[in-house]
């Protein structure tokens, strides 16, 4: 495997430094026996490319470049040809020689060592068998000792380069695996957050839509129950003094009566029917229905060109609802108007309507709750009597504040 690196990045025997102060001690011997045993001029070359090749051998690798370790490679077997063709030295040579292929194997990449030992293998062979007149048998087992010392080295680098790298790996994974551990924690917390909002947010959603209908209840069938019963307990001494009013009185009540029925209904079938709001047509089919079912005509106009958000046409929708009821209930009007219209980033709604306005406004829970429902989309709503009779109820909503999508119960009919 090649390193594309300045610094070779391979392991190295340096690194171990019993090991290398006992290949140190195995290169020494051989030297020192020469210089005990052999003349000084006879024993010193072998043992200068000996001591040469140790100073190679705790060369720090820390320190060490490609260039570096090629160079120091070249200058040691230049040094060792000379040195055999000038005074033999076959037996340091070859040892100098193995050690100069272990040595660059194991500091160079692939590519290079492989290259050195070719070059390494095929001078030697030319000088065994031109100079030293060696046969081919030998100069091919020559050959051959070069070649296995440097697959032998060159496997057992491999097979610990492999090594560290399922190490590595393995250890990349383990801090990858962790993360993911953490992240599918925090994952979790974040969906139980969630799920704990939107069961807020329902709970929300179903009691607003809850008060609102209980409003409804109590503005009319509250009434007129209370109508009804306060005429029932009169009716007994009504029907004593003045039978004819008696009958009038119970016509009275039965109407009511049916009143508060039609009532019942229609929150009963509001409450089963709903489907989603979307449009200002929505808008327009509230108003006509009113209108329809009231007998008090509604005008609708919008001037809006830009398509408005669910999220504000429901809010429009709830307030729609609450003031024409308002309207039919209170103002004693003979006619309204809606009119929607926008102003740069806002949504205008105007409601009008030509019925006796009070002098002093006293908000109701219709109002209060349409005043709680602009807040809460970021608008705001004002009201102004009209003169010379009158109401009018201007809403107005920012385009870009985000209020809850809801499903909106609707009546069909």
């Amino acid at each position: 495997m090649m390193n594309t690196g300045d610094t070779p990045k391979q392991p190295s025997v340096s690194l171990l430094r019993p090991r290398t102060l006992l290949v140190s001690l195995l290169l020494a011997f051989p030297v020192i026996q020469d210089l005990l045993h052999e003349p000084l001029h006879n024993a010193l070359p072998g043992a200068l490319l000996i001591i040469y090749c140790i100073c190679l051998l705790w060369w720090p690798t820390a320190i060490q470049k490609y260039g570096m370790v090629l160079g120091a490679a070249i200058f040691g077997v230049i040094f060792a040809f000379a040195a055999w063709l000038g005074f033999g030295l076959n037996g340091a040579i070859v040892t100098v020689f193995a050690f100069l292929i272990i040595w660059v194997t194991y500091r160079l990449p692939t590519a290079y060592s492989a290259g050195y030992t070719v070059v390494t293998a095929i001078i030697a062979a030319n000088i065994l068998y031109y100079v030293e007149q060696h046969s081919f048998e030998s100069l091919v087992t020559y050959t051959l000792a070069l070649a296995a010392i440097y697959l032998m080295l060159w496997g057992s680098r491999t097979r610990k380069e492999t090594r560290l790298m399922k190490e590595r790996h393995h250890e990349e994974l383990k801090v990858a695996h962790q993360q993911l551990e953490s992240a599918y924690v925090q994952l979790h917390k974040a969906h139980l957050e969630l799920e704990e909002a939107s069961e807020r947010s329902l709970r929300y959603a179903v009691f607003e839509e809850r008060s609102r209908i209980a409003a409804d209840i109590h503005d009319s069938i509250g009434h007129g129950l209370t109508s009804v019963i306060v005429q029932l307990q009169a009716l007994p001494y009504m029907v004593e003094a003045s039978p004819e009013e008696a009958g009038s009185a119970l016509r009275n009540v039965t109407e009511i009566a049916r009143s508060c029925l039609q009532d019942v209904r229609s929150v009963v079938h509001e409450m089963g029917l709903s489907y989603q709001i979307s449009g200002l047509h929505e808008l327009q089919k509230l108003s006509h229905n009113f209108s329809k079912q009231n007998g008090l005509p509604v005008s609708f106009a919008a001037d809006i060109h830009e398509e408005v958000a669910p999220n504000q046409i429901y809010v429009l929708y709830r307030i729609l609802q609450e003031a024409l009821t308002n309207i039919s209930r209170h103002a004693m009007a003979s006619s309204a108007s809606v009119y929607l219209t926008e102003d740069n980033d806002y949504i205008i709604m105007i409601i009008r309507d030509d019925g006796q306005a009070q002098s002093a406004i006293i908000p109701g829970f219709g109002l209060t709750a349409m005043k709680g429902r602009c807040d809460k989309a970021g608008g705001t709503m004002t009201i102004q009597p009209i003169h010379p009779h009158g109401l009018e109820l201007t809403i107005q909503l920012p385009r870009s504040v985000s209020t809850k999508s809801e499903v909106v119960n609707i009546d069909a009919t």
